[in-house]
């Protein structure tokens, strides 16, 4: 079986792209197709794949403008059509446009869904901060107008959608109409160890710097309680919050994996203030035996047990993170429980689960091949039914 996997663009190194990353593993002679790729923004491991790029990479410096290309992404997936000709199955892990892509009529399309693009279907949470200026708003939702309309004829192509939280699902069902399994993105537990000693006396902050991952509810937290606090991460915002940063803040930029690990393990917490559509980060850090502070929305509500591994703060504000902070020290932690709770989001779940509704999308797509054929011979071949 021919095996191609897809991707929306490859310029950063985040949870969508460490399933990827698995699900390569679990297929390595899979090609891997993307909009765009930076192979310098992806692990050492991702040189070994056979990775090709739509038509958009030969825009010029599309690699840092792909934001700014958001018209063409529908058409450049459908474009893959000759090159996914000969594949069987094809996966799209998607957060936005990998699901559009053009497969053979016979062949079984799987997106694993990061979540319908959030800017499409007015996810206020994730337009928000990003502060777009009022005239720019209207024309960008006129525009959306036509792009959700080509989003929701690409997700009937799909044969099977599985979501990476029941949060997510909650979306796709919402958007497209349709049924979702769900199956949580998956973490190598087993790379994380337990710290023997206390924690530190400084809290943590792992992410991508862009506006609606709110770093600067943090920022403005430590500022006005003088909390130590690390962040490890880079991105656009970056400038930005090191100007809002105190002296009790220190940015240590993007670190590998060995190295984000060791801080997970010595922190006094992680702080996640943004609305995740998982959150990987959070089970990374209970798998190093260390409780999350989290607002309380989103996968964080599927991966935290509010008490035990971790405390929620209700409102997206300085006021409701430093009164979750409040209650985080008049708790005792204790790593053990965090550590079991993070082994439910194992890597070997994810392989086992994935493949059963792998295995689920090419019987749907055999019986929808077998339907049409049958069709075609009691119609003469005049016509062939549709999804």
């Amino acid at each position: 079986m021919k095996v191609a996997l897809v991707h929306d663009y490859l310029t950063q190194y985040g949870g969508a792209e460490r399933v990827l990353a698995e699900l390569h593993t679990m297929f390595p002679d899979a090609s891997v197709y993307s909009s765009v790729a930076d192979r310098d923004a992806l692990p050492a491991q991702a040189i070994t794949w056979d990775m090709h790029e739509t038509m958009l990479a030969r825009v010029p410096f599309s690699k840092r403008v792909h934001r700014g290309l958001l018209p063409l992404y529908p058409a450049a997936f459908r474009g893959l059509r000759t090159k996914l000709k000969d594949a069987d199955l094809v996966i799209a892990d998607s957060s936005a446009w990998a699901h559009h892509a053009g497969v053979a009529e016979e062949a079984a399309l799987i997106c694993y869904c990061h979540s319908p693009a959030r800017f499409l279907y007015g996810d206020s949470t994730y337009l928000g901060p990003a502060s777009l200026p009022f005239g720019v708003r209207q024309v960008a939702d006129l525009a959306f107008a036509g792009l959700r309309r080509s989003d929701q004829r690409a997700a009937m192509r799909v044969d099977r959608y599985v979501a990476n939280s029941r949060n997510v699902a909650t979306r796709i069902e919402r958007a497209y109409g349709r049924n979702v399994s769900v199956v949580y993105p998956p973490v190598d537990v087993g790379r994380f160890a337990v710290a023997d000693g206390p924690a530190a006396d400084w809290f943590l902050v792992v992410s991508r710097l862009v506006p609606h991952k709110r770093i600067d509810l943090v920022i403005e937290a430590a500022n006005r309680w003088g909390v130590a606090l690390k962040i490890v991460g880079d991105g656009r915002s970056e400038v930005a919050l090191q100007r809002q940063a105190g002296p009790s803040v220190e940015f240590l930029g993007a670190l590998d994996d060995d190295e984000v690990a060791r801080y997970m393990r010595e922190c006094r917490a992680l702080i996640l203030p943004g609305l995740e559509d998982f959150g990987m980060t959070a089970v990374e850090t209970q798998a190093a035996g260390r409780p999350v502070i989290a607002f309380a929305g989103g996968g964080a509500l599927e991966s935290i047990l509010p008490g035990e591994t971790g405390e929620l703060f209700a409102e997206a504000t300085v006021e409701s993170l430093m009164d979750a902070i409040d209650r985080f020290e008049r708790r005792r932690w204790e790593p053990a429980v965090a550590r079991a709770n993070a082994e439910r989001f194992d890597v070997s779940r994810f392989r086992r689960e994935m493949l059963e509704e792998i295995e689920a999308g090419l019987l749907a797509r055999r019986q929808l091949s077998a339907d049409r054929a049958s069709d075609r011979r009691r119609t003469g071949g005049r016509y062939a039914v549709g999804r």
